[in-house]
């Protein structure tokens, strides 16, 4: 009998319906189903290791970038090997699914399960200082930066998303690009050395950020590298010239914009408490080191 943990975001769009879906596709004798509801933040964590440990060789997040950042962390602090998780995409940020194309129906998945259909894909493993001050390590899937993409995570994490996740990111994206301040930073990588002032900064396991925004066209979930994108002094009118590059991911040609590749990098700051979004949700502030973990991961396509 195969087990299958569903751990859903407790505000996940449609939550019932998709609690009864799962309960049809999945009504055969084949499979065990366990339905999980998120109630707090970092609540996936501790119900994926709780599922992992009762059993489940399945965890499949139901949620956006977040729920499934926190599955992750869950899955690999489980340290059960063979384990392989999945993604249904219903959250305010779906960036990732953009990157993986994994099976976004449930019938899909059932397929991909019976089939064992699965791709080992990287992750980034990043150590920083907490919203609390505290030195913590957290893994993330998609992609961690620093600059206006923290600050609007911040500014996200009280906002309540009311007019959809691409106007409400776009609305916070042009304020910031109008409001902030390019910020001095200094990032050390495997053979290069970035200092000076930033808009932002990515370390980019997979493609796109910012509900739909593919800032690093040539990011590879597989290959055991992050692309770094430096985005120097840039504002407004630059934005809106390069939007649609960055929707259908394209290198950007703007002197202010640089790419790397590495599989370390290390990031400092004087700017006092400068914020960092990791998979779309704010967690804290610089200092960071962020190293690649290849292929750590069992992921359901």
């Amino acid at each position: 009998m195969i087990k299958i943990a569903f751990i859903i975001h407790g505000k996940a769009r449609q939550k019932q319906a998709l609690i009864a879906e799962i309960n049809s596709v999945f009504d055969n004798s084949a499979f065990q189903t366990w339905i999980f509801e998120t109630q707090f933040e970092q609540h996936a964590v501790q119900l994926t290791e709780m599922a992992v440990n009762d059993g489940s060789m399945y965890v499949i997040a139901c949620g956006g970038d977040g729920t499934l950042n926190e599955v992750l962390n869950g899955a690999l602090k489980s340290k059960q090997p063979n384990l392989r998780i999945g993604l249904i995409s219903r959250g305010s940020g779906n960036d990732f699914a953009k990157t993986i194309r994994s099976p976004q129906t449930l019938s899909g998945l059932k397929e991909a399960i019976k089939n064992e259909s699965f791709k080992k894909i990287d992750v980034g493993l990043a150590e920083y200082v907490s919203k609390e001050g505290l030195e913590v390590s957290r893994y993330f899937i998609n992609i961690t930066d620093v600059g206006i993409g923290g600050e609007i995570a911040r500014q996200l994490s009280e906002s309540s998303k009311f007019f959809g996740s691409t106007i409400t990111y776009q609305y916070f994206i042009i304020k910031n690009l109008l409001t902030y301040k390019p910020q001095s930073l200094k990032v050390v990588g495997d053979d290069f050395i970035y200092e000076g002032k930033v808009m932002n900064f990515c370390a980019a396991n997979a493609k796109f950020f910012g509900s739909g925004l593919g800032i690093a066209p040539e990011a590879d979930i597989t290959d055991g590298m992050l692309n770094a994108v430096a985005i120097g002094e840039v504002g407004l009118v630059d934005y809106l010239k390069h939007f649609p590059d960055l929707k259908n991911s394209k290198s950007l040609s703007h002197p202010a914009v640089k790419y790397y590749l590495s599989k370390t990098l290390h990031f400092d700051s004087d700017t006092p408490e400068m914020p960092i979004d990791m998979d779309g949700e704010f967690v804290g502030y610089l200092p960071m080191k962020i190293t690649i973990k290849p292929q750590v991961i069992e992921f359901m396509q």
